[in-house]
């Protein structure tokens, strides 16, 4: 088989594949978008503080 031909083969499998996906809804996908910025946010401060702390203590140190 032709490397054209598979790559139609293969694109065509995709295209089937695709339809099969049950895709989130709008309301579903905001909240999880909302979610992971909440998330990183907190994530952000938490390192944030323990880096600040930590600077703190080296600056004692030195």
């Amino acid at each position: 088989m032709s490397r054209v031909a598979e790559m139609r083969k293969f694109m065509n499998e995709v295209k089937v594949e695709t339809k099969k996906v049950t895709w989130p809804e709008r309301k579903e996908t905001v909240s999880a978008t909302l979610m992971v910025f909440v998330m990183v946010i907190f994530v952000a401060l938490f390192l944030w503080l323990v880096d600040w702390g930590l600077s703190a203590l080296v600056q004692q140190v030195i």
